[in-house]
């Protein structure tokens, strides 16, 4: 019955269907032609899908990204990088990625993060005669970096599958998101001399930098209080997205006074949005990671991977290729939920830590998001900024091409991962 569900799930998705509608189909097709599940239970399997504490952390941290973009942070963070980096050769185009990289401690989502950094940079990219398209990509890029330096909300989803701390994942993800950052950098400076891209002509003094910095301090602290207090004990995953959530509502109406009645209601309605299309796809995918399961289908992969190699390295990087090759394909929440409970212990039983591939694993599918044809922060960026898929993957493939290698940098190198939970969570 595997082939005939795995067969309906890529034929539904090849006729245009999306991932969530094809996963339920193919599951109805599944028990219509006398597999071993019951008409009942697929309801059953939506509800208690979702049925997860951990998972409650999702819509706060969502939320924490639309009142993020309505409370004037967004701004202040850019200010501060403009003060920061600003002066380096293709000043804006690295004021862009450190913005991207300081909002990614706040809202833990690709797309907000890329939705709002492609409205801000793009028209001042291309009023300073950056090329629509290359700051598009790059704004994509840097909002990519929003799963991997902690808060994610698939590092909360994959700890909630994998049984791995929440806590030692936000930390593994910090030294690996800041290569993220470097690496698109040192690509927009190449690009900067190539092209002429000149850095940005305001200076900043002494006391103006100053300024920024206060002005940006409030927001700093959001990051530092939801990351302090998991990693302290004081707070769950779950608890600290309240926490960062009530921060921004903080910071938006007393500090910034940006934050106002109407953004809070257009917040509340994006994140109702997004939320929805998330818990349909979680409800989905449980569903069909369930019927996996009944067929047995963890452990034939468990056995053909392991006949493969018994190598821990060798697994991780033919892992890493396979979700590379998928992530071009499919959604990568949806891999997410249906794959975790399949790779985890499969890594866990070659002496893997699971921290490790957690990590690792969700970098690949952020990666997937920017690659054609199905990534959605590539037809976020893309349909902000007005620009054509081809010419936001001409401009966009060296910068995916960067990520990767910071990829395979995390597989072989595994104390880029582990440095920081060792120390702070041993």
């Amino acid at each position: 019955m595997i082939p005939l569900l795995i067969g309906s799930f890529l034929g539904l998705v090849a006729l245009g269907g999306t991932i969530a509608i094809a996963m339920l189909l193919s599951a109805i097709v599944y028990v219509a032609a006398g597999g071993r599940a019951e008409w009942t239970t697929l309801a059953l399997k939506v509800v208690t899908g979702l049925d997860s504490f951990p998972l409650l952390a999702v819509p706060f941290f969502i939320l924490a990204g639309d009142l993020m973009n309505h409370a004037g942070i967004t701004d202040a963070l850019a200010d501060l990088s403009a003060a920061i980096v600003g002066r380096i050769r293709g000043g804006l185009a690295h004021v862009n990625v450190v913005t991207g990289m300081l909002m990614a401690g706040i809202s833990g989502s690709a797309s907000a993060d890329s939705a709002a950094l492609t409205s801000v940079f793009v028209p001042a990219m291309e009023q300073a005669g950056y090329p629509r398209p290359f700051a598009a990509a790059l704004s994509a890029s840097a909002g990519a970096i929003g799963p991997i330096i902690p808060p994610s909300i698939f590092m909360v989803i994959f700890g909630a599958l994998g049984n791995v701390s929440v806590g030692r994942l936000f930390l593994g993800g910090a030294v690996p998101g800041v290569l993220m950052g470097v690496s698109l950098m040192i690509y927009a400076y190449a690009v900067a001399r190539r092209r002429g891209y000149g850095a940005m002509k305001e200076r900043i003094s002494v006391l103006g930098f100053l300024r920024r910095l206060r002005a940006a301090a409030f927001p700093l602290l959001i990051p530092v209080i939801i990351i302090g207090g998991i990693v302290g004990g004081v707070v769950t995953p779950t608890e600290a997205g309240v926490l960062g959530v009530a921060a921004i509502l903080v910071v938006g109406t007393l500090i910034t006074r940006r934050l106002s009645l109407s953004g809070i209601m257009a917040a509340l309605r994006s994140t109702v949005y997004t939320l929805g299309a998330v818990m349909f796809i979680v409800g989905a995918a449980n569903i069909f990671a369930w019927i996996l399961g009944l067929e047995r289908m963890g452990e034939q992969l468990s056995r053909f991977l392991l006949s493969v190699t018994s190598s821990p390295l060798v697994m991780l990087v033919l892992i890493n290729l396979i979700l590379l090759v998928l992530g071009c394909l499919l959604d990568a929440l949806a891999m997410l939920i249906v794959l975790t409970p399949i790779l985890v212990p499969v890594v866990v039983s070659l002496g893997i830590d699971p921290v490790h591939f957690g990590v690792v694993m969700v970098l690949n599918l952020t990666i997937g998001l920017l690659t054609p044809p199905f990534g959605v922060v590539m037809f976020i960026s893309s349909a902000i900024a007005r620009v054509s898929i081809p010419e936001f993957v001409a401009e966009g493939w060296p910068m995916i091409l960067g990520l990767i290698i910071v990829l395979f940098l995390c597989v072989f190198a595994p104390g880029l991962v582990l440095a920081l939970p060792r120390a702070l969570m041993p």
